[in-house]
Parts: structure tokens; C-alpha cells; sequence
């Protein structure tokens, strides 16, 4: 598959996108589990595949292990936490239907939320406090970055996205990086992201690719994701 059929399908993807609505949530209307629900995933979702996240971040739902007020006056949430992910989970498989696996990095994952749990909740600080509070997208990106255990600026900019605070932050995600690599050249290591100086100048790129197609940059964000990551499970690239 070549460029001008990858760049005719993003911009495809970018009309369909627009013509659902783009996000379904509005961060002003969520409750603080909601949001923490929402950032479990954006944690789990650097370590696994999305559909995992989702999947681990609703088995902690249902033990009810994402309930801020609960959690707070908690002194053995990792544990509890990591007993939860101690046991398979029932995730889509890629034929269409569903597998059990184990959740991988279970003592990270426990780790990651019981500390951003702990810390933030500890602190009087709350995820709705927190973006009332910034003055824009890019500045609730490093208060969360500063305040969430596991959120560099691509998981930061994830959850932005999914609460529908913003549309204008790229998710910097491996699939991004590979279309940026085929229709620019530019090669970069993931690990060199978790910089938010060196995040935000190939975000800058991105913002002048996505002006080009005329649609907001996480709409192309998520178009070039859902593009690229079909393109290269069916072996077109």
C-alpha cells in the first residue's frame, strides 16, 4: 500500500469520524470514577494492547477498585489491585472472537494506579480538580503528566482525548510514528517521546500534516492510528 492510498484512506477515515461525532463523552458531565476509569486505561494501555486496557480496567471496575472515595481511605489498595490482576481476563481475540489471557506487568500496573490513588487523592487533589484548573489543553497535559503515575505526555494526550477535553493533541502512538517514517522519513524511538520538549516537536509536525487533509489534528491522530493499524495487521505494509 502506498502513500497516496494511505493518505486517501486517512482522509476517509477523518469524514467518518466527524460524522459519528468524534468523542461520545463530555469531561465537563463525568463523574471522578468515570475519569478515573478513563485513566486506568490510558495507564494499562502503555504497557498492553488497547483492547486489553479496557479490558483489565474493567475487571478492576467490577471489584470495585476504581471508586475514588473508596480507594482513598484505602491501605492495602496494591494489593487488592494486583489480586484482581492475578486472574485471566476474557479480551477479543483478532478472528472475531474472544481469548483469556493474563494481564502482563501486574505488579507495575498495581503499582502505577495505587500510587497515582495515593498521591493524588492523598493530596486533596482529584482528575476534575485538576483540568478546571489548567489554563489549556497543553497545560492539563503536564499537570497530569506531573500528577498521574504511568502518563508521559502520549498517555496524557490519550486521556485528554478520550474525555473530550480536547482535539487538538497528538497520541504520538507506534502506528503515528510508522506513517510519519513512510511519508516523511523521520524515524524516532518511542523512548525518546517520554520527553515532552522532543514530544511536542514531532506533535508539531503532525499538526502541519493534519491542516493539510483540513481536519483537527486528533481527528487525522486517530484516523492515521485506525489506518495504520489495519494496513499493517493485514500485511499491506
Amino acid at each position: 500500500m502506498n502513500t497516496e492510498i494511505i493518505n486517501r484512506t486517512i482522509d476517509a477515515m477523518c469524514s467518518e469520524i466527524k460524522a459519528q461525532g468524534g468523542s461520545a463523552l463530555d469531561w465537563r458531565l463525568l463523574t471522578e470514577d468515570e475519569m478515573l476509569y478513563e485513566a486506568a486505561i490510558c495507564i494499562f494501555g502503555s504497557q498492553m494492547r488497547f483492547e486489553m486496557a479496557v479490558a483489565t480496567a474493567d475487571r478492576l471496575r467490577e471489584r470495585g477498585l476504581l471508586f475514588s472515595k473508596q480507594l482513598a481511605g484505602m491501605t492495602d489498595c496494591e494489593v487488592q489491585i494486583l489480586d484482581a490482576l492475578s486472574q485471566p481476563l476474557t479480551v477479543p481475540g483478532k478472528d472475531g472472537g474472544v481469548r483469556t489471557v493474563m494481564p502482563r506487568f501486574r505488579n507495575r500496573l498495581a503499582s502505577l494506579l495505587a500510587t497515582t490513588v495515593t498521591e493524588m487523592y492523598g493530596k486533596g487533589h482529584s482528575l476534575r480538580r485538576l483540568l478546571f484548573a489548567a489554563d489549556s489543553a497543553k497545560d492539563a497535559r503536564k499537570h497530569l503528566m506531573l500528577n498521574v503515575w504511568g502518563f508521559g505526555p502520549k498517555q496524557a494526550s490519550l486521556f485528554l482525548r478520550r474525555i473530550g477535553y480536547c482535539a487538538d493533541l497528538a497520541v504520538l502512538d507506534v502506528h503515528v510514528l510508522d506513517y510519519l517514517h513512510l511519508t516523511r522519513g523521520i524515524r524516532i524511538a518511542p523512548s525518546r517521546l517520554g520527553r515532552l520538549s522532543c514530544y511536542e516537536e514531532i506533535e508539531d509536525t503532525f499538526r502541519e500534516i493534519a491542516s493539510r487533509f483540513g481536519h483537527s489534528l486528533g481527528c487525522v491522530d486517530l484516523a492515521t492510528w485506525l489506518t495504520m493499524r489495519v494496513a499493517k495487521r493485514e500485511a499491506y505494509l
